[in-house]
């Protein structure tokens, strides 16, 4: 079959395997509280009739609590008219982050308002301000009206912002309070008056983990930030099925029952596009054909080294195990594929090196087994576990540490810094929610899930994502480039790319002057991404001191992800406390001297950057996983040695090398979460706070999209799941 008549057959199967939400529940269905329950084991799914009605009973009284508050603000409304004839008297204070090693960094322009209470639960406001650069505020207010006998009592409040919207496409920053501290009366003896300093944990940076996360003690009460009730809505109507599916299995496996194996998981979940296309076309999805698209075009989105040592031919890397702390139940060998372009610029696999254990008992890492087409079966199992290993990577290398990470350290840095800079209004929607869902994911996916279902354990799973963000810059990034007409993800990748530069070039042009008169936070927002980036891999190690082997290997994958990531190794770094930083500076001038042409196109490269990571590459991935690993005994993360003399080098029917059923259902559990419970989108923009203009852009664009296989209203606005 020619390439267009299969890919009719697979753009059949994306439609018959799109999954649809249409049970919108009953009263006694199963929820979920929050995505924050969500778990890989045993759930916190509510399904007991009893509990239900307790639930009912408790969201009845969060909504009449909620009722009672807005009842509050209506009769007793807030306004923005400040009280007081004779405004000469001021309260003073500072706001700073909390204090760390000594030293208390100040928190610029944050809104704080001073206000009174009356005897009548009347609100008045005695007055507003911002603070300065260096987080000092005053206040200007009238002392005999704060110190009058109907005033009960006095607090004074900071403010966050915490949401971006847009109406008429103009935004709007929406403001949250963060921190009060009272005032008592008597302190308020003189015309002027120093409080005491506000000390926010305020978007702090964690101190237990080698990457630059955001501190959550308490996820329901402390979190920066919290998902929209419609988020959380969208979530329990479309994944309670997959949920009350995956609670069905752990129990049967918990009974031991017989009526559980992985035909009966695999049957359960709804059906993937391997499995699809299996129906329709018998034995294409294990042949080359596919092995090679689905690696270009597919959820791995592969990178197309071309071989130093063959014209015309390329190689693509997983790297497995590596140094890492593994198990000693689940294989993870390095995976080198050689391709080679067929007639309609499809990558064709001629060649797989596998580097590594392939069974419990060889003790050897380092042993290379090379397999071609002509090898037969063997040939078929190196498949496998190339495609197993190459899953793994994608997961961990792009997918958590090359999207949800990296933007972690930027959203953190930007809700840290970016206030009444325009450029607040360009990044945090894109950023916001982000930080939510990987703590989630510090325990569903590298604690309980991946830690039991690959090789790695929870510290060597940590220690990758610290040496992967190690590779991941702004500066000098592009797009990767197609080797063919037919690397549609390069496409795609290269027009989102351009759109999104021209979105962000104009909306820094037509803002330029706002932008330059607040430039303290795009040089504060840089520092704080300078200072809590990762170092540069590789850049501590003494690789002389590394045997030939590791050594070997080191540079093998720096190399190969300086290419994939666009990382320019040769680039002007900056050393922080000994440690040679991966991310870049955005700029070095604090806004008191002149902004010049090149801080200000780093700027935009960095916006363009930010977005294009948050948006468009975590969606592909994110899109496709369902597409990949939802047919057990084809893909997964991980592969177990089993007790076979051969190891992994066993057929698709020798379950001992399978995922276990536990880890089976938990996978399909996975994928669908990950696939299939989306909300956010830029062009549907549900809740308002995408650019209008931005969205505008990419709908122009929708043909040219839909030619790569790409939906654009699909593309997420940012990463929350």
């Amino acid at each position: 079959m020619t390439h267009q008549e299969i890919k009719k057959i697979i753009k059949e199967c994306r439609e018959e395997t799109k999954i649809e939400f249409t049970d919108k529940g009953s009263f006694f269905s199963p929820r979920f509280k929050s995505i924050n329950h969500i778990e890989v084991g045993r759930s916190k799914i509510i399904s007991s009739p009893i509990t239900i009605i307790l639930e009912f009973f408790y969201v009845v009284f969060k909504d009449l609590r909620n009722l009672f508050q807005k009842l509050q603000h209506f009769l007793f409304p807030r306004g923005e008219k400040c009280f007081g004839k004779n405004r000469n008297s001021t309260i003073k204070g500072r706001v700073t982050f909390a204090m760390k090693n000594g030293h208390a960094k100040p928190i610029h322009h944050m809104n704080i308002e001073f206000w009174a209470r009356t005897w009548r639960l009347q609100w008045k406001k005695l007055g507003e301000g911002i603070t300065d650069d260096e987080g000092y505020y005053g206040i200007d207010y009238d002392r005999s009206v704060a110190k009058g006998i109907f005033v009960l009592n006095l607090r004074m409040e900071v403010y966050q912002t915490s949401h971006i919207y847009f109406k008429d496409g103009k935004s709007t920053a929406h403001f949250t309070l963060f921190e009060k501290k009272w005032v008592r009366k008597d302190q308020l003896r003189s015309d002027s008056f120093m409080l005491e300093n506000f000390r926010l944990d305020y978007w702090e940076y964690r101190a237990d983990y080698p990457a630059p996360r955001v501190l959550i003690k308490d996820r329901e009460k402390d979190a920066p930030q919290y998902y929209s009730q419609a988020r959380q809505d969208a979530l329990a109507q479309q994944f309670i099925p997959y949920e009350l599916t995956k609670a069905k299995h752990l129990e049967l496996i918990w009974l031991n029952s017989h009526k559980i194996n992985l035909g009966t998981i695999q049957d359960d979940y709804p059906l993937n596009l391997s499995r699809c296309i299996e129906q329709k076309l018998p034995g294409y999805t294990r042949s080359d054909s596919y092995f090679g698209n689905r690696q270009m075009n597919g959820m791995n989105r592969s990178s197309f080294l071309p071989d130093p040592e063959k014209a015309g031919h390329f190689l693509v890397n997983y790297f497995g195990a590596c140094q890492y702390e593994t198990n000693e139940i689940y294989a993870l060998p390095g995976a080198q594929i050689q391709f080679k372009l067929d007639e309609e610029g499809l990558p064709s696999p001629v060649k797989i090196t596998l580097t590594g254990r392939l069974t419990a008992l060889e003790k050897d890492p380092w042993k290379k087994r090379t397999f071609t087409p002509e090898d037969g079966e063997a040939w078929m199992q190196a498949k496998r576990i190339a495609r197993v290993t190459g899953s793994f990577s994608t997961e961990v290398d792009d997918h958590f540490s090359g999207t949800h990470l990296n933007t972690e350290q930027y959203a953190i840095a930007a809700f840290r810094n970016l206030r009444l800079n325009p450029i607040a209004n360009l990044l945090l929607p894109h950023l916001k929610e982000v930080v939510l869902i990987n703590h989630t994911a510090d325990k569903i996916l590298l604690k309980d899930f991946l830690s039991n279902a690959t090789a790695l354990t929870e510290k060597g799973l940590i220690s990758r994502t610290k040496d992967l963000l190690g590779v991941q810059d702004w500066k000098g990034f592009k797009p990767m480039s197609p080797i063919s007409t037919a690397h549609e993800v390069a496409k795609a990748d290269h027009l989102f790319w351009k759109i999104t530069q021209d979105y962000v070039n104009e909306f820094i042009d037509s803002n330029l002057d706002e932008i330059k008169n607040f430039w303290l936070e795009i040089y504060r927002f840089s520092e704080d991404l300078l200072e809590h980036s990762v170092p540069v891999y590789l850049a501590d190690v003494d690789l002389e001191k590394l045997s030939p082997e590791l050594k070997d290997q080191s540079k093998e994958r720096l190399h190969y992800y300086q290419f994939k990531y666009g990382f320019v190794p040769d680039l002007k770094r900056e050393r922080i406390n000994g440690e040679l930083k991966a991310v870049s500076p955005i700029t070095t001038n604090k806004g008191n001297e002149e902004i010049s042409q090149e801080d200000i196109q780093n700027l935009k490269d960095s916006c363009v950057y930010m977005i294009f990571v948050a948006t468009y590459l975590h969606t592909w991935i994110n899109e496709h996983q369902y597409d990949e690993l939802g047919e057990l005994l084809f893909n997964g993360v991980g592969l177990r040695y089993g007790d076979g003399e051969n190891g992994l080098m066993a057929p698709e029917s020798d379950l001992r090398i399978a995922p276990a059923p536990q880890q089976a259902t938990e996978m399909l559990w996975f994928v669908n979460l990950l696939s299939r419970t989306e909300f956010g989108f830029i062009t549907r923009n549900e809740e308002g706070d995408v650019n209008p203009v931005f969205s505008k852009m990419l709908m122009e664009n929708k043909e040219a999209f839909l030619k790569l296989d790409v939906e654009v209203e699909n593309i997420e606005s940012r990463t929350n799941i």
